[in-house]
């Protein structure tokens, strides 16, 4: 998730994990907890990711890992 998230402009790999979880036809909306106001920026940036198929599957092996 990380390598994927700095080929995104350096975006965290939790900000990868919700965009892969958004993309997913059944998802219409994702619950995202956060510690501190700073992690917002990170969800929020969640929905401009555009993640490629290569790097769907990239995700889906770090996930099954």
């Amino acid at each position: 998730m990380k390598a994927v998230g700095a080929r995104h402009g350096g975006v965290t790999a939790g900000t990868v994990a919700v965009a892969w979880t958004l993309r997913h036809p059944a998802v219409t909306a994702a619950i995202v907890g956060f510690r501190n106001a700073a992690q917002v920026d990170g969800i929020v940036a969640a929905a401009e990711v555009v993640l490629t198929e290569e790097e769907v599957r990239e995700a889906e092996g770090a996930v099954v890992s």
